[in-house]
Formats: structure tokens, sequence, C-alpha cells
């Protein structure tokens, strides 16, 4: 099972964090001594001041008696430090702690009111969160926990932990820890070879995360379930998503839209998209006026091109007899017994922007195929779509592959594919056969 760094969860203290951590490298101190950053941790009340709580000077004078290994702010800053890189919020890979563009936009939201824009950038972040074990394997554990609460409705938060058991984000993987789920903890525990402790820790963040996230719906019992929609957890949407079926409801192998979505035409389709809302090209930090601007330019731009492609992308399903539905993905086109999940990226051509937006595109599939999964297609199969502006790279390609996308994409006017699309689609739009 991977660790994962726990020792704080609350993502407004994340933020005061990382704004210390910002505050400490902008002075040209060491952002790499954990005392340094743990005594700046209390400071900001990130880190407490003990069981009982108390004065923060006297409680730092007590602690630098002691020897470092027994400083517990120490050990935060160390944890904290490694949720950071994880996050890609920093790199310390090659000496003195750098704070990303990422970090400084996180560390931005320090002492604000918790709103939507928040909700949407640590979605974002922790989204995107890869996480490798000693033998190089390499998952997204929050996008595996999301599609392990699809599959298991009901699930409790202790089992969540199982979302950092998986080994990479295949369904084979999910088909492995989603049998573990139906074993008791002590069972799990003995199946995994894990510790007590480390269990405990493993359960702790991730769940916190969803919940803050309105990603999930707890129960008073402490089960979770996935909410309808990212950033939607009406409890009544998400437990109809479970609730047995009556005599005569609707088959729950036939794929449908969750309620948050709208029904659409390729008229209609890509209108609702802002450029604050579009990611495909990230702004800067706040403090450069030029930057900024040039930035929202070109996003307006691109948001023009996303739109007419998924309009276009769009059309072709419409001729096929599918229903279309957006919001939050571009395109669900569903027909009688399958759904087609499309996520649509322009490209400015460079290396760097393709692997990002490659990137991005396996992010959000994999995490709306974990809401799909249950709250919408029932027990249809979803075929995954990463839509491009132009032809991606083979190795990205067989990357998305390998995790059940397939790569479409705009040449000589027309859209093409790659084996695996051809294979989807090959049977439903005569364009790929």
């Amino acid at each position: 099972m991977k660790g994962f760094p726990n020792q704080v969860a609350e993502l407004p203290k994340i933020a005061d964090g990382i704004k210390c951590l910002v505050d400490i490298v902008d002075a040209g101190r060491n952002g790499r001594d954990d005392g340094v950053f743990g005594e700046g941790l209390v400071r900001a009340r990130v880190a407490g001041t003990g069981h009982k709580p108390k004065p923060i000077d006297q409680y730092l004078a007590e602690q630098r008696l002691k020897s470092a290994s027994n400083q517990s702010f120490r050990t935060t800053a160390r944890g904290l430090r490694e949720l950071y890189r994880i996050m890609n919020l920093i790199d310390d890979s090659a000496g003195p702690v750098v704070v990303t563009p990422l970090g400084r936009t996180a560390a931005s939201f320090s002492g604000k009111k918790w709103d939507e824009k928040q909700t949407d950038f640590w979605r974002g972040v922790i989204r995107d969160i890869e996480h490798s074990d000693e033998h190089g394997n390499t998952s997204h554990p929050y996008q595996v926990l999301l599609r392990l609460v699809a599959r298991k409705p009901g699930i409790t938060r202790a089992k969540c932990a199982l979302a950092l058991e998986a080994r990479d984000d295949s369904a084979k993987e999910l088909d492995r820890i989603a049998a573990l789920a139906d074993l008791s903890e002590s069972d799990i525990i003995d199946k995994l070879g894990v510790s007590q402790s480390n269990w405990d820790n493993a359960k702790k963040v991730l769940p916190k995360f969803a919940e803050q996230l309105d990603d999930v719906v707890r129960s008073s019992g402490g089960t979770f379930v996935l909410a309808d929609a990212p950033g939607k957890a009406e409890t009544t949407g998400a437990a109809a998503a479970v609730a047995p079926r009556k005599e005569g409801a609707r088959n729950p192998a036939a794929p449908r839209a969750p309620k948050s979505s709208r029904e659409v035409t390729p008229e209609t389709i890509g209108k609702a998209g802002t450029e604050e809302k579009f990611g495909d090209v990230p702004l800067p930090p706040p403090g450069d006026p030029v930057a900024m601007a040039a930035a929202i330019k070109s996003r307006g731009e691109r948001l023009k091109r996303h739109n007419l492609m998924v309009k276009e992308f769009a059309g072709l399903f419409t001729k096929a007899g599918s229903k279309l539905y957006e919001d939050p993905f571009d395109i669900l086109a569903l027909f009688a017994e399958i759904g087609v999940l499309v996520e649509a990226k322009t490209l400015d051509g460079s290396p760097a922007d393709e692997r990002e937006r490659v990137r991005e595109a396996i992010g959000q599939l994999l995490y709306y195929e974990g809401f799909l999964t249950a709250a919408v297609a029932g027990e249809a199969p979803i075929c995954k779509i990463g839509c491009f502006e132009e032809k991606i790279s083979d190795d990205h390609s067989k990357w998305l592959n390998k995790y059940g996308v397939a790569a479409v994409w705009k040449a000589d006017g027309k859209f093409a594919g790659d084996e695996l699309a051809r294979d989807f689609l090959g049977k439903l739009l005569p364009e790929f056969k």
C-alpha cells in the first residue's frame, strides 16, 4: 500500500501552509529546514500547540529544549512538504525549495473565504496527484477513490484507504481493490500485510478531501456514496443512485445522464463554457498584468476553437442517433446500450502544451468515469475519448490507451483516431469504420 502524508487534511490549512512556505522562500530562508518551516507552521496556526493548547511562544520555547527528533512541528513540516511535492506545489528535488506557479496560486487562497473558485482549483490539484510505490507503480489515488466509491456505494470511510492500495488506474486494479472492500477491515489488513498504524494513516486524508470538495456524500453512519456530479453532493440525488430499483423502473443497464447535466444539440453544446473555467490556457500568478492579459487573450481564442471542435464532433454522434449531454464533461453521447464520454483539448503545437493537455484529459476522463459508473451509466459500458486539435504523439496515444482512453484528432478537416478509437467508434460512426 502506498504511503500518503496525513498531517493536515483541511484544505484551507493546506493553503495557509504553502503561504507560509512562500514567505520563507521569498525571504531567502531555507524552506528545507524542518525547524524553520515547522515554527512557521505553528505561528500560522497550521500546526497545533499540543493536546492542551498553550501560547505559541511558550510552546515553541518548550519544543526547542527537546532534541530535533522529538520536536513535533518538524514532523508536521516534513509531512506537509511531502504533500506539497506530491501535489506539484513545490519542487525540492534539486536543492532549495522552489514554489511552483501552482503553489503560488494555492498560497493566494490563504486566509480567504472558501468559494467555488477554490473548490475548482483544489479539485484539479488533487485529481491530478500522481503517486508511486517503491516498485515504480503509479496511480492517481483520488481518481481511484472516486471510482471505488462509485463501484461500492455505501463503502466505509476506513475502506476508502484501499484507494492507496491500487497499483495503477487500470480497471483490473479497481476490480481487485473493490473485491477487497467486501472483506472486514481486519481481513483486509491481514491480506495486505500492512500494520494497523499504516492502515489508520491511509484512511485519513483522501476521504476528507472528497468531503470538502462535495464529491461524496457521507451518511450519519459514516459511509460514502458518490455525489451526482463533482462538487454537487446533494444527499437526495446521491441516495437515489444507490436506492433499490422499484418494479417497472427503468433498466439500470441503460446509460443515462446525471441530474446535473444538460441535454443539448450540436447547435447548443459548448455554449456554457466560460473563459474563467477553461483550463487549456492556465493563467499566471497575479502580479504581471502583461502576462495576464496575454494569457486571457489566448484563453479566449482557444475557447472558441475548443467549442467549434466540440460542436463538430458532437454532430457526428447526433447523426448516428445518440442523445447529447454536457456538464461537467464536454460531451456525453448516449446510445441505447453504450455511452461515449469525450474531453476535448486545444493545442498550441508545443510538446509541453501537449503533455499538459494529455494529462488533463486522462485525469478528467478517469475522474468522470468514476461517478458515471454508478450514477450515470448503470451497468452500461462507457467509452472514454480524448479529442485533440491535432494528432498527438504515438507515445501519448499509447499511454492513454493503457488506461482505456482512445485518442481522436482533427486531420485535413476530418476526425481521425488511433486503433482503440476505431475499435470504440467503428460500430457507431461511419467516419471511424
